[in-house]
Formats: C-alpha cells, sequence, structure tokens
C-alpha cells in the first residue's frame, strides 16, 4: 500500500486529485496540503511514499517546495503536476526520485504505481 500526499493550491483541484487517489486500489490517501506550510508539515508527520506537487503555483516554485520535501523524504517519490507541457522543468537539476508528469495524467499515473 502507498500513502500519497497531494499538493495542491487550487482547492477543486486539490479534491479532484484526493478523490483519484482514494478511489485507486492499493493506495492511501496520507494527507491533503493547500499550502506549502502544510505540506511540509504533513511531510514530516505522515511520512508520505508518493507526494503530488502542483507546480504551477508560482510561490511554490520559488520555494521549492519539492526539493523541500525531498530533503525531509529522501526515499519518497516526488511528482510534480502541470497543466502545462514546459521542457524546461525537465531540465531543471532533481534527485532522480522527482518526476513530472501533465495533470491530465494522474490517473494513469495513479494507477500504474498502484499495481
Amino acid at each position: 500500500m502507498h500513502r500519497v500526499l497531494v499538493v495542491e493550491h487550487h482547492a477543486l483541484m486539490l479534491s479532484a486529485l484526493a478523490d483519484l487517489v482514494v478511489e485507486e486500489p492499493g493506495l492511501e490517501l496520507s494527507g491533503i496540503a493547500g499550502s506549502a506550510r502544510e505540506a511540509i508539515s504533513l511531510a514530516r508527520h505522515m511520512q508520505p511514499d508518493v507526494v503530488l506537487i502542483d507546480v504551477d503555483e508560482p510561490s511554490w516554485q520559488t520555494q521549492r517546495l519539492d526539493r523541500l520535501i525531498g530533503e525531509l523524504l529522501p526515499s519518497a517519490r516526488i511528482v510534480r503536476l502541470t497543466a502545462v507541457s514546459d521542457p524546461q522543468m525537465e531540465c531543471l537539476e532533481s534527485p532522480t526520485t522527482v518526476t513530472s508528469i501533465l495533470k491530465t495524467a494522474v490517473p494513469e499515473f495513479l494507477r500504474s504505481i498502484s499495481e
């Protein structure tokens, strides 16, 4: 069973992503966060295996939230979610545990990790 933390600044998208995790057999929703502060706190306390992070929020990019959480959870899989394809995102230096996907690909990604 993989524990998943969802980090998204839009409430409706946060709810939709959380629902996708809950509905996928083999996955457990360990928490949802609408802010960077909540995300860091939940990452510390819940120790999820997978963290889905919306990277379309500019303030989170400047804080490098994915890197901060990656440092807190070195064995977790960090997944950057974006609504637009950005080739420069793939060029960012990041640990091998960080993946970038389009938000439209989340259902397929969740199915792939729950198998």
